[in-house]
This record gives C-alpha cells, structure tokens and sequence, in this order.
C-alpha cells in the first residue's frame, strides 16, 4: 500500500512539474512553455477561450505574469488590460501612423515585435522590404525616404517633376494601392498637412496641378512619362475614362 502511495506521489508531483496547472493538463514542459512559432500562433490560441482562460493559468489572472510566465504587457506595452493589441490605440493605420512615432522613438519600441535589426520576425514585417501588402516600406531601410524629409520638398518646384516623371513613386507611400483603373485616392501621411497626403493640395482624385491641360500652363501633362502606368490609374484602363474618376483623354485627343 505504501509503495502504491509512493508511485502516486511520484506521478502527482510529475504532473505538477510539467503542466502550468489543473486546468491545463496539456501545457508544455517548463523548459519549452510554447512552441517556436507561438509568436505568431498565440492570437487565435488566447481568443479561443473566453476571458482569455488558457492563458491566465499560466501568465496569471490579470495578465500581469505570474512565476516564470512573463507579463503578457512586456509584449503588449501600449495596454494595461484587456483587449489586447500591438500598436497605441490611436493608430488608425499602421502604415501611415508609426511615422512619426518611430521619429520620437527611436527603434527601440518597435524592435519588440520586428526584430532587434528590424529586418522582421514572424509577427512583423522588416522596416527594409521592398513591399509590404502593396505598398513600399524602407528598401534603404528605416528612415530613408525618395525624398527629403524636412518639409522642403512639399514645394510643387520640387515634388512636382518627381511626381510627373512617375506618379506611382508617390503612390507607394501616399496613395492607395493599385493598378490602372483602381481610381486610388492619394490620401496617405504627410504629417504637416493633417496626415491627408497629396489631397491636402491638390483636392480628392486629382493627383496633379489644377491647371495643366493646355500649352499655356506653368506645367502641362505632355510632360507626363509612364503615361500607360501612371495615367490609366484614374483614366481608364484604355485612357477612355471608362470605369475611372478622370475624364476620356479621347476628349482631346484622336489617340495616345
């Protein structure tokens, strides 16, 4: 009788050892509490359970960590309960808000989550891709810009060539993704004019100057390049204004 109790005591002691509790007799062993992946993995798995219960076995009832389980906070810095996210709540857009957060500090933040590098983790994309669900991020890596970035090259004598040679570089960081015909609205960042992009100036779905139809203009569209790429965007796959928010450049033209 002894040694049956013995051999409980054994396998009770065990069981304590290599889960995180009762209630979860499947938790992994101490030395490898969750897999490789869990980074990634660990969002669906802590929204399985109401009020998140697989996890406050181990991370404790608020979250705050318990024993060796880290604080779920260390992670998730921008919250002190639940519900959960990555970025500061007032972060409508990812891609358009961390701009000016990143300026004020520094890589450290956002290191947490893309890598001490930040060339990206399994939860986050590199600061340095060439593309990030269609749009540009920082090829030359973060902070680098196709442009200067102290507000001197809002000026139309500066943007405006770069804009005419090939539209679809302001695109990649202020307009909309998309192809010809995708009417994209140029609506993305430029913090010093309200984070509305290009539309600070130059109005909704009008991603050139007002007055540039005729030979008499300051600037004119026959100086466009990429005509194909760039002014089938708003005009029409065919440039026939069929689909798209510019006018037919037929109107004018007998062909292109």
């Amino acid at each position: 009788m002894k040694r049956q109790f013995a051999l409980f005591l054994i396998l009770l002691i065990t069981l304590a050892l290599t889960g995180c509790g009762d209630a979860n007799p499947d938790a992994p062993l101490d030395t490898a509490p969750h897999p490789s992946s869990w980074l990634a993995d660990h969002p669906g798995a802590a929204l399985a359970t109401a009020d998140f219960a697989d996890c406050v076995n181990c991370h404790g009832t608020d979250l705050a960590g318990r024993g060796n389980a880290v604080s779920c906070f260390s992670c998730h810095a921008f919250q002190t309960s639940p519900p959960l996210s990555i970025h500061p709540a007032s972060w409508d857009n990812a891609y358009i808000d961390h701009r000016d957060f990143a300026t004020v500090n520094g890589g450290t933040t956002c290191a947490k989550c893309h890598g001490g590098d930040l060339h990206g983790t399994s939860v986050a994309p590199s600061c340095f891709a060439t593309s990030f669900e269609g749009r540009g991020c920082h090829p030359g890596g973060p902070g680098v810009a196709p442009h200067v970035l102290d507000g001197t090259y809002l000026d139309p004598t500066f943007h405006g060539p770069d804009a005419i040679a090939d539209l679809r570089v302001c695109q990649s960081c202020h307009g909309e993704p998309g192809g010809p015909g995708s009417n994209p609205r140029f609506n993305l960042g430029i913090q010093s004019g309200n984070g509305t992009g290009c539309e600070f100036c130059h109005g909704v779905n009008y991603a050139h100057p007002a007055d540039w139809r005729g030979i008499l203009s300051t600037t004119t569209h026959e100086e466009v390049q990429h005509i194909r790429e760039a002014c089938t965007l708003c005009h029409g796959v065919n440039l026939d204004g069929v689909g798209g928010v510019g006018v037919s450049c037929f109107r004018c033209h007998q062909s292109i």
